[in-house]
């Protein structure tokens, strides 16, 4: 974990210069988030109870590289209760020398007036068009701030300014009759008391001054020694590497008015911010800390007399993902490109795939390396472009690879076999004729097309994606007995990820009578052999049954969670670990029919040309198995799963290209995932 040390350290040493900072040129306590307070005025003095918002655990992946940290920002702030009994005179010299610290740092425009009803200077006022626009938010905020200060609504520009001018004394003059504020002063403070009456000051009890400011701006507001100015820390999430694995980590957010009763429950303050998706809702309960409080009194300058700490906060964990950022990015590379390629083929078939997904899995413990889903989104720019997003024909938002359903078309050949060899329908050395097409029932199954129609094994039948042969079983074994063992890969079943995912269909008599209303026919059970009829599964549920399929039987629940870690703690608090609990179900798969099912895999590459230069520098035995799955659309659609080495399979991808038109394609961005596993240049 040398990599998370480092971090860590480098985040002890920045956080203690700030608070040395804070200590010689502060002289307050402004390293918290004010979610509460209440006021106690008596001779002079003020307490307050303010809340310590903890911070939030950071997101690591297997090896530890930092995949979200936190960013603090803050943001200059006024205080109404400090301002207001301060009184105007020196109200007016916090919120000017506020404005002048920004200008001293050249941040004047972190100040934005939303609000402003007028254009041009003081005095020199007219409306603008927003002003008179009905609809805007301008004209709305205007009206609202004339009912509440009491000036008629249609006031021309010169009474309301008069009214401000008049209200907080602007025109004052020094023992000398010098006027204490020029014309240029009082347009800046007519300006900012305006926006804090339109953003409900008073009622609120704090206004943002500026958002995201210096350590400059801070040092020159505490060194003069400003009433009623204070900051306010912002933690945001970092992404650090922008566009991947989006929808993974997921995002953060208020708690709704919905979810309140929920939250309050939990012990959250209502301003705190939570998990809302992906893995920061999934791991929450990490994540999240617990808030401190502090009892503040000040006195009547607003200097802090006296600092009772009634509750320390405690940050959150850090959460360590079993993914590895690395294949994370090969896979969404892979896949972008992978589009690309079939798109840009002599052929015209595939001209309509714009879409798909990838999973990587270590098959021995069920941990998830990679979920990729295309096209994606960068996290960091969710909120600005959610719009956009959301609108996007294309669904970037969709994860395909969790809640995507597709037919498994051949790649659920294996399983099948697997299942006819253990329930003695047929053998490894059975030879069954194949014509080009399967005729029991009408309408006939065409089988794909290869090199021979001839006398077909199971390892051949796997190898060529042989339909006669399986519809042949299938019909041998029928659609309850092929279903209890498909059942046990994990068809129709939930994975157990964290993140939840659907759980696919796997087709039987009482799902069609059900979704169809109509009867099964032995048609369909031949269909179904063959991937097709109503079996639908994800890509995540597609790894997680070649996993099991490649180690023995045992299927387990998959899962991102690799370990908790207490913050600056180089011990986990928390491992996972594959147990009894974590089994979801078991298939008892003897060695020499593995084998066989194995072997016809590892046939799959060389038996096919666009594969074979695929995989052609891939230093192991790679199997596989392609799928094209009907669609009814434009174009079918291409998946391929496959694991590597052929003799102790470490590693695990399913792939899914909507409407990729040929398995085979799909091999694409499995190959691409393989290189970077194994260092291939």
């Amino acid at each position: 974990m040398t990599t998370r040390k480092q971090y860590f350290f480098r985040s002890m040493a920045i956080l203690a210069i700030f608070c040395l900072i804070c200590v010689i040129y502060l002289g307050r306590l402004f390293f918290i988030q004010i979610s509460g307070r209440e006021n106690e005025f008596d001779t002079g003095t003020s307490t307050r109870k303010v809340t310590v918002q903890a911070v939030r655990g950071e997101i690591y992946d297997r090896n530890g590289h930092a995949l979200v940290t936190n960013r603090y920002t803050y943001d200059l702030t006024l205080q109404y209760a400090s301002l207001a009994s301060s009184g105007i005179r020196q109200s007016n010299y916090t919120c000017l020398s506020a404005l002048s610290a920004l200008d001293a740092n050249d941040e004047a425009q972190k100040h934005v007036e939303k609000f402003f009803p007028f254009e041009g200077a003081y005095p020199y006022y007219t409306f603008s068009s927003a002003a008179h626009d009905p609809d805007s938010i301008v004209c709305y905020r205007l009206q609202k701030v004339l009912n509440t200060v009491g000036i008629d609504t249609d006031a021309d520009e010169k009474k309301i300014a008069d009214y401000y001018v008049k209200t907080y004394d602007l025109l004052a003059t020094d023992a000398n009759g010098n006027r204490l504020f020029d014309d240029d002063q009082i347009d800046r403070l007519i300006r900012l008391r305006y926006d804090m009456d339109a953003v409900g000051f008073k009622s609120s009890g704090e206004y943002t001054l500026a958002e995201d400011v210096s350590l400059g701006v801070i040092t020159h507001v505490k060194e003069s020694a400003l009433v009623g100015a204070t900051f306010r820390v912002n933690a945001e999430r970092v992404y650090n590497y922008p566009g991947y694995a989006s929808h993974i980590l997921g995002t953060i957010g208020p708690i709704y008015s919905e979810e309140w009763d929920y939250y309050n429950e939990q012990g959250y303050q209502m301003n705190a911010v939570v998990g809302k998706s992906g893995c920061e809702f999934a791991f929450e309960q990490y994540l999240r800390g617990s808030d401190g409080q502090l009892l503040i009194e000040e006195d009547s300058a607003g200097n802090v007399v006296n600092v009772t700490v009634l509750k320390a906060p405690v940050a959150g964990n850090d959460v360590y993902l079993t993914i590895d950022i690395d294949l994370q990015i090969a896979a969404e590379d892979g896949l972008r490109e992978n589009v690309e390629y079939v798109v840009n083929r002599p052929a015209t078939a595939g001209d309509s795939c714009q879409s798909g997904a990838a999973v990587v899995m270590d098959p021995n413990t069920f941990d998830i390396l990679a979920i990729a889903s295309y096209p994606s989104y960068d996290l960091g720019l969710y909120h600005e472009d959610y719009d956009t997003l959301a609108k996007d024909p294309a669904n970037p938002l969709f994860n395909r690879a969790l809640a995507g359903l597709y037919a498994p078309g051949s790649t659920f050949k294996p399983g099948v076999a697997v299942a006819a060899l253990l329930e003695g329908v047929t053998t490894a050395q059975e030879q069954i004729v194949c014509t080009g097409s399967y005729n029991r029932y009408s309408p006939s199954i065409n089988c794909v097309p290869h090199d021979f129609y001839t006398q077909v094994d199971i390892r051949e039948a796997v190898a060529h994606s042989c339909n006669s042969f399986f519809c042949e079983i299938g019909y041998r074994m029928g659609i309850e007995k092929m279903n209890e063992y498909m059942a046990q890969f994990g068809f129709g079943a939930s994975t157990g990820i964290e993140l939840g995912s659907k759980t696919g269909v796997l087709a039987s008599p009482a799902y069609r009578l059900q979704t169809h209303g109509a009867p099964w026919t032995e048609g369909l059970t031949l269909q179904a052999a063959i991937g097709q009829s109503d079996n639908l599964a994800s890509p995540l549920q597609l790894a997680c049954y070649i996993s099991t399929l490649v180690g023995g039987g045992s299927r387990y629940s998959a899962h991102l969670l690799d370990s908790v870690y207490a913050f600056g703690s180089d011990s986990p608090s928390y491992v996972y670990e594959s147990s009894d609990d974590t089994l979801l179900g078991s298939i008892t798969i003897p060695p020499y029919i593995l084998s066989a099912v194995k072997d016809g895999m590892k046939d799959v590459i060389p038996a096919n040309a666009t594969l074979s230069s695929f995989f052609s520098d891939i230093p192991v035995t790679v199997i596989g198995k392609t799928g094209t799955a009907q669609t009814g659309a434009t174009d079918d659609n291409a998946l391929f799963v496959c694991a590597a080495p052929y003799d102790n399979p470490e590693i695990v991808i399913s792939v899914v290209l909507e409407q990729g038109a040929n398995g085979y394609y799909a091999g694409y961005t499995a190959d691409h995932i393989l290189e970077k596993y194994y260092g291939v240049e």
